[in-house]
């Protein structure tokens, strides 16, 4: 059988209540949507399974699948500088997503996937202004991550990978500019030392280039392919890295290798989901920016 992309999308973009959201992205052709927070400004790792199968109703109704459940976002702001080492499950902002975390695994098959999603700590100083970190990161294609910093995620991931084998699922990171996966290396490293299956990555390669780091349809795709599971679609331009000078563009018009990196996926007969996302404003709005990025991946797939 040809190969086929599965295409899923990020469906807070959209900024439209869940129930629209999820009709407008089968309506873009997106099978595998999937969102953060709720329209009251909750997220899953609060619900109740009452409220979590209201949602799985939704999804059924629009004949669409969850790529992935995510708690909001866990551990996406911790400075992780501010977690002492050998006691991370004390510390009173990790201990409070955590649970948020795991009670999506608890809901994760009962909501339809078998995926939940976590972040990987921030970079010191990095929800600031002045991000003090982003000049050394950027010349160093991506930051230098001391011992004691990565023994910090080895410990915290090894507490997550307990959980999702007990609930029997997985876990994807998220890779952000922000955030310590910030490249395929970084990603890859903390992997192989928690050493678990269980582990698997959303691929943001154009996070990754936005950070330094070049050869994301080579070596990059070669670092993440025994761990992905789905890639975040956005695209940008990198006018001056250094400064964090950068505009996000329409899929397909920046800087990002996409057409190399799909062909790729099919050559390895990858099974992720392309999940779109938007970031660059389109001047008639979130759904029209997210038709602009839908219209162009399909005429790039069609292209390979």
């Amino acid at each position: 059988m040809p190969y086929e992309f599965k295409i899923g999308m990020y469906v807070n973009e959209l900024r439209l209540p869940l129930d629209d959201a999820l009709a407008t992205a089968k309506e873009l052709g997106a099978d595998y949507p999937w969102f953060t927070n709720l329209d009251e400004g909750g997220h899953v790792g609060q619900m109740s399974d009452a409220e979590a199968d209201k949602i799985a109703e939704l999804y059924a109704k629009y004949d669409v699948k969850m790529m992935q459940l995510s708690a909001g976002s866990p551990f996406k702001f911790i400075d992780l500088v501010e977690v002492s080492a050998g006691s991370i499950g004390e510390h009173p902002t990790f201990k409070e997503e955590f649970s948020h975390l795991i009670r999506s695994m608890e809901l994760a098959k009962r909501m339809g996937t078998d995926t939940v999603a976590a972040y990987t700590f921030a970079w010191p100083g990095e929800y600031t202004a002045d991000k003090p970190t982003w000049p050394m990161r950027w010349a160093t294609q991506g930051g230098i991550i001391s011992e004691v910093e990565m023994g910090k995620l080895v410990q915290a991931f090894k507490l997550v990978v307990e959980q999702a084998d007990r609930y029997d699922v997985n876990v994807s990171l998220a890779m952000m500019p922000w955030n310590y996966t910030n490249t395929t290396l970084h990603f890859r490293e903390l992997a192989d030392r928690v050493g678990s299956d269980r582990l698997k990555v959303m691929w943001g390669p154009a996070d990754n280039y936005n950070c330094g780091e070049p050869d994301v349809a080579t070596a990059g795709f070669s670092n993440v392919q025994p761990y992905v599971d789905s890639i975040h679609i956005k695209d940008l331009r990198v006018n001056d890295g250094a400064i964090i000078d950068f505009d996000y563009v329409p899929f397909g018009e920046g800087d990002v290798p996409w057409q190399d990196i799909l062909h790729n996926l099919g050559e390895a007969n990858s099974d992720v989901v392309l999940s779109l996302a938007t970031h660059f404003e389109h001047p008639q709005g979130r759904v029209a920016a997210m038709q602009k990025n839908m219209d162009n991946l399909q005429q790039m797939i069609a292209s390979l």
